[in-house]
């Protein structure tokens, strides 16, 4: 009997702790959220080559209204290095639109009902990435000069899933290289960082291309690699019309390697 006790103690404990561990975990993300847009959107539209400001409002954005933050849901596949397994994830993020910002979460089920989460975000100019499980134990935690110029970059190469951010957002500069590409640019930590784009016969953004993004490697540390990735499947979800589907991936020696592939699930903006 007093080991039956015993073992029901450690039981309870052992739930207890796990429930605060998701609770502070939760408040961490929340914490993030909130420091999000300190800046408003400011109208640029008239500051933007003709390319990119149809595509914007191709997308249903409109320099009349636009957007503070876009929130978008995802079903994504992760693979941390190559050969290594796909992972499958569920996933949500919020994207400020008056400066770089946004808060990306991703969890799956790790050992019944035990999940692993994952926090990449660029917060006040500040990038950080935070994988743990249940938020009890801390797998990777990733930030510095080098993580900010990474997560500002990704903020740049996510622009076509936070069209209200190409109007509203005067930290970033666009510029036309050629009939077909055109150049996004914003300042970091670590000095300005910039992504390529490449427009279809219709106008959509069909892919991106970036050099030297720090990529954090699966033994630690940091190697700047190229970066490309693709946008597919453009279709209106919620208020926006955007490309449902996604990759990511990065080249090395001359090979391209893709890492990520997510499908939005749901969208959204707040006024």
């Amino acid at each position: 009997m007093e080991v039956l006790t015993i073992v029901g103690i450690c039981a309870a404990a052992l739930v207890l702790a796990l429930l605060i561990a998701r609770a502070r975990f939760g408040a961490f993300v929340a914490g993030l959220e909130a420091k999000l847009g300190r800046n408003p959107p400011v109208p640029v539209a008239d500051r933007l080559p003709p390319r990119v400001r149809e595509f914007a409002q191709r997308c249903d954005a409109s320099a009349d209204d636009i957007a503070v933050r876009v929130r978008l849901t995802q079903l994504a596949e992760l693979q941390r290095e190559a050969g290594g397994p796909w992972y499958w994830l569920e996933a949500r993020q919020t994207i400020v639109t008056g400066e770089p910002g946004f808060v990306w979460e991703g969890w799956r089920p790790f050992c019944g009902t035990t999940k692993v989460r994952v926090v990449d975000s660029l917060v006040n100019g500040v990038g950080r990435l935070r994988v743990q499980i249940v938020g009890l134990i801390r797998i990777i935690e990733a930030k510095g000069v080098e993580v900010d110029r990474g997560e500002a970059m990704r903020y740049l190469a996510e622009l076509p899933w936070a069209p209200d951010a190409i109007l509203g957002n005067p930290a970033v500069s666009w510029a036309m290289d050629g009939d077909d590409w055109a150049v996004a640019s914003t300042d970091t930590t670590g000095g300005p960082v910039s992504v390529r784009f490449r427009f279809d016969g219709a106008g959509d953004i069909v892919e991106f291309f970036a050099k030297d993004r720090p990529a954090l490697q699966p033994g630690g540390g940091v190697k700047l690699c190229d970066w490309r990735g693709y946008f597919r499947n453009y279709r209106m979800i919620g208020t926006r019309r955007i490309p449902s589907e996604g990759e990511v991936g990065y080249v090395e020696d001359g090979t391209y390697r893709a890492y990520f592939q997510g499908r939005v699930t749901g969208y959204d903006t707040d006024h």
